[in-house]
């Protein structure tokens, strides 16, 4: 299928989506591994729809489907054929041999969809409905009066890879590049003893005109080759599929003998000989990949066709899920993933992983994820959690039970530029990370699964975790308060008049980030030593109680290092040390950053208002287009991701953004931006 079939599958799915939900959500599988919903309801109730026709017009697409389609001649996305006011859903698989991603889309006017596809696509009938495939056939769509079916497939290379698989499909193993081949044809010919004078230039050119002739005869005979496995890979798939039922891929069908590849060529004193040595190579390379392409499109092609045939006549068991039924009109997509673990583990590499050391478990005690993009007001946010099994669930909460120091809070100005905050139970986590560690990683080679074994008890007896945890209490802020300048030093070279270079140290006015970071410690022994042994090596400058670490080369980002009533202060700017060790320091702590810190055990958060001026400070240049967008950045809220740690089985989880509020809501002010600059560029 071509670059527009599938921007408008992919459209259709974007804008589909609560009339006939329940009937789709009953087709998708129950194995799917994850299913994404989108509430067509919910996102035209905050959008509007004319707005997006003119976007679309604008850009192009309605001449664009027209031009495909002369049955095609509306401007308006509603014609398409799609419910607008129900949901979609997107569906994923995987298993050892391929993974699959489908969609159900409601149906309006089946007509209507029908004139939106491409004239010259040839529509079959397959199991009763309508379908067309794209040119690999690993992408098929097809269609009933209520319904689209959208199921697309892809191999798994790690499947593929295995011998014994290769040996049952028939796969061709790349061929190897023979380097010490093509270093003997390197050779350059002895020119001295050559008399130029009697030399015949135009016996050599006719014979290189019959040496490329006779290559480019060789070459074409291995495409030719190519073309006729292809050719028969496909007609034994349209026979396969004339079949009354399909239950299982014939392994026959693979039993395609392998194109004969040219022998290699004898190592020769010419240049000309290694350039046909490397397009010999190439060639080679070419055709196996062609061949081994088309077995795995085969493959895909009959799976895909066994996979939709359960889906439509309804022979799976389908996914059930209260949330993605009852989504709210203010819910605009919601993905729920279930069993974590036993998808990662199929994208692992198995040569490095499995070859070398076993099977890890790779158990992370992960149960479920969820995860809804929402609207509110002018917020757009993405809210989520994670479940975990109930050993994991006693280990993680142990580990996040731990709060920010609140003596944090009055080095948080609420005119910060951003921050991080992260707090965790040092002397927790050092106490369970060996168990979690074993239990990811357990299963493998039983040599290497008791090295592991070793290595965390001997962290388990060795580390003394009430100790390191007074030292590192867990919690953790660090404050981005904008951009200064700052005059820093930096090595440059002088060259005397025979280019012996030396070493000067110079001075400039650099624009740099200030930062502060700070971390609570009860026992700070341990760095006032080091500090004492740094500033015996010359390596520490004590500002009377502040450390100034010399970098020796350039000292832009070089911290300054304060032990303050329990807390170790990190930053580049000596001036707020300084007001911090002698009280005077009057951060402008205001409420709203600080209530943000003090209720979640994880933060980041960036003051987007302050962008433009960042911008303007730093002297970045801005593409015209987007300079209106980019001012307007100033009238932004905060863009943030915060997590309140464990509740229940559940790491909780949220990101978001607000929006200025020129505009009814947040999808409302992301159509108004698009509209605005669409337009910019079409002038």
């Amino acid at each position: 299928m071509n670059n527009l079939k599938l921007a408008i599958a992919l459209l259709a799915v974007s804008i589909g989506g609560n009339a006939y939900s329940q009937d789709l959500l009953s087709k998708v599988p129950a194995e799917s591994k994850f299913v994404v919903a989108l509430n067509g309801k919910g996102f035209f109730k905050h959008a509007n729809v004319n707005q997006l026709n003119e976007i679309f017009k604008r850009t192009g697409l309605f001449e664009k489907l027209s031009n495909d389609n002369e049955a095609f001649n509306s401007e308006k996305i509603e014609e398409f054929g799609i419910d607008l006011n129900s949901k979609s859903y997107i569906h994923f698989n995987v298993n050892d041999s391929i993974q699959y991603i489908g969609a159900l889309i409601p149906l309006k006017d089946k007509s209507q969809f029908e004139s939106v596809l491409p004239v010259d696509k040839k529509v079959e009938v397959v199991n009763g409905l309508n379908t067309i495939y794209s040119d690999d056939k690993t992408l098929r769509v097809s269609w009933d009066q209520q319904t689209i079916y959208v199921l697309g497939g892809l191999p798994m290379d790690n499947y593929f890879s295995r011998e014994d698989v290769k040996e049952k499909y028939g796969l061709l193993s790349n061929p190897e590049y023979d380097w010490a081949e093509e270093a003997a044809t390197v050779a350059v010919p002895d020119t001295t003893s050559l008399d130029w004078d009697e030399y015949d230039f135009e016996e050599e050119e006719a014979a290189d005109t019959v040496v490329q002739m006779e290559s480019n005869e060789e070459v074409m005979a291995e495409v030719a080759s190519v073309e006729e496995i292809t050719q028969a890979a496909i007609e034994a798939t349209e026979a396969a599929k004339e079949s009354e039922e399909v239950t299982e891929i014939e392994t026959e069908v693979f039993n395609i003998p392998p194109p004969a590849l040219p022998d290699d060529f004898e190592s020769v004193d010419s240049v000309l000989e290694q350039e046909e040595y490397q397009d010999d190579y190439y060639t080679r390379y070419s055709s196996v990949t062609a061949h081994n392409d088309s077995i795995k499109d085969i493959f895909v092609s009959h799976s895909i066709d066994i996979e939709m045939e359960r889906i439509i006549s309804g022979k799976l068991n389908p996914y059930k899920s209260k949330n993605l039924v009852s989504m709210k009109d203010n819910e605009l997509v919601r993905m729920e993933m279930g069993k974590f673990d036993s998808l990662i583990q199929y994208y692992y590499p198995t040569d490095i992983i499995y070859g070398y050391m076993g099977r890890p478990a790779f158990d992370y005690g992960y149960e479920a994820l969820s995860s809804s993009i929402v609207v509110e007001g002018n917020r757009m946010k993405i809210v989520g959690d994670i479940s975990f099994d109930k050993e994991m669930t006693k280990y993680y909460k142990e580990i996040y039970r731990k709060k920010l120091n609140p003596r944090f809070y009055n080095y948080l100005s609420d005119d910060a530029l951003g921050f991080v905050s992260f707090n965790v139970n040092t002397e927790a986590y050092l106490k369970h990370m060996p168990a979690i560690v074993k239990r990811v990683y357990g299963g493998m080679d039983n040599k290497v699964g008791q090295i592991i074994d070793m290595f965390s008890t001997a962290f388990d007896v060795i580390v003394d975790e009430k100790a390191v945890a007074k030292v590192f209490k867990g919690d953790n802020l660090f404050v981005l308060n904008g951009v200064t300048q700052k005059e820093v030093k930096y090595i440059d070279y002088e060259y005397d008049d025979d280019y012996n270079a030396t070493e000067v140290e110079k001075t400039k006015m650099e624009k740099i980030p200030n930062y502060i970071w700070m971390f609570s410690s009860d026992d700070t022994r341990i760095f006032e030593k080091i500090f004492k042994i740094l500033e015996s090596e010359d390596n520490l400058v004590n500002h009377d109680g502040i450390y100034e670490i010399k970098s020796g080369k350039i000292d832009e980002l070089a911290p300054y290092i304060l032990i303050d009533k329990g807390i170790v202060f990190l930053g580049n700017d000596l001036e707020q040390l300084q007001q911090i060790k002698s009280n005077s320091f009057n951060g402008k702590s205001g409420s709203r950053y600080a209530s943000v810190v003090k209720k979640n055990k994880f933060s980041i958060l960036f003051n987007t208002k302050k962008i433009p001026g960042l911008i303007d400070d730093l002297d970045l240049p801005v593409h015209r287009s987007m300079e209106a967008e980019v001012k307007n950045l100033a009238q932004y809220g905060d863009l943030y991701i915060i997590s309140n740690g464990m509740k229940g089985n559940k790491f909780n989880w949220e990101a978001g953004v607000d929006f200025p509020n020129t505009s009814s809501n947040a999808i409302d002010f992301i159509i108004n931006t698009f509209d605005n600059i669409s337009k910019s560029l079409e002038d």
